[in-house]
């Protein structure tokens, strides 16, 4: 008598269905996780934000608060370039960085977000962008605020607030 050896057809058709099975209830515990890693990313992008918020906020305070326009203008915040300067608003919080001489700081476009990130964050000019070329996109709302989205995702960002300092996720 000859010994076949090998699996049968009920066999097999059992093993792919459990497999099956099994794919279909891990699959949006894999898709879960990636949300919560781009979630995670957010997270930390929105609390580097916060930091040099807080960072800018204490040098002014350092600085006495002043008020006068010429001595809100282009605050060495760190390094001895102009990338590290900010302009701070009346509030005392960042509200753009532009280098050299402005005629009224205050956040009220685009390009004063992404000014804001870059000087903000460290390696900030290769995370954001206004458009969708980069990692984040940078918009203005209005009001003196910024969102910044996740570009894979725009439900995941965040969102500040130049009057206040607050960065509040979305």
């Amino acid at each position: 008598m000859i010994k076949n050896k090998g699996f049968t057809l009920i066999e097999l058709v059992v093993v792919i269905v459990i497999l099956g099975i099994l794919a279909v209830t891990a699959a949006p515990k894999f898709m879960n996780l990636t949300d919560d890693a781009l979630e995670a990313k957010v997270k930390a992008n929105a609390g580097a934000l916060r930091s040099g918020v807080q960072l800018a906020h204490m040098k002014w305070r350092v600085l006495g608060s002043p008020a006068a326009f010429s001595q809100r203008d282009n605050i060495q915040l760190y390094g001895a370039d102009v990338s590290g300067q900010i302009d701070i608003n009346p509030e005392g919080f960042p509200a753009q960085s532009y280098p050299g001489s402005d005629v009224v700081i205050s956040t009220d476009n685009d390009d004063d977000c992404l000014s804001l990130w870059e000087a903000l964050i460290e390696d900030g000019d290769n995370k954001a962008a206004i458009d969708d070329s980069k990692e984040f996109i940078s918009n203005y709302e209005g009001n003196n605020t910024c969102s910044y989205k996740l570009t894979r995702k725009v439900e995941f960002g965040f969102i500040y607030d130049s009057t206040t300092g607050e960065v509040t996720l979305l």
